[in-house]
């Protein structure tokens, strides 16, 4: 497994306590802003809109993000009513492919890795 993967496991297996059932849980991989549009309410307005769409059209009742930036984790969190789950401290991680036993990510700088689950 690599890092990601294991929380996806660990989010599917510990975290969500529901068996999984097709477009059931949004997964969102990454999303971006401009830096000059930053503290301008864009980003949590993507995202939103992302949420609404997929809850309004394609019937999802769930977001699972996975994020290292501290303003994204904010937005899911506090302005979009996110639950932290299962947070992983990368420096920590152990890599367990091919039993390699590596801590890949031990002069990582960027933080605890949440999953964070948002109703939609």
């Amino acid at each position: 497994f690599d890092l990601l993967e294991e929380m996806d496991d660990i989010f599917i297996h510990q975290d969500f306590k529901q068996e999984l059932k097709p477009n059931m849980v949004l997964q969102i991989v990454m999303g971006a802003t401009r830096t000059e549009h930053s503290g301008k309410g864009v980003a949590t307005r993507l995202r939103t809109i992302l949420c609404e769409y997929t809850r309004n059209v394609r019937e999802f009742q769930y977001a699972l993000a996975q994020t290292t930036n501290e303003a994204t984790r904010h937005i899911y969190v506090n302005k979009m009513g996110g639950k932290k789950l299962t947070i992983i401290d990368p420096t920590t991680w152990i890599w367990k492919k091919k039993n390699d036993k590596l801590c890949s990510y031990k002069d990582y700088t960027g933080g605890p890795i949440p999953n964070i689950l948002i109703k939609l």
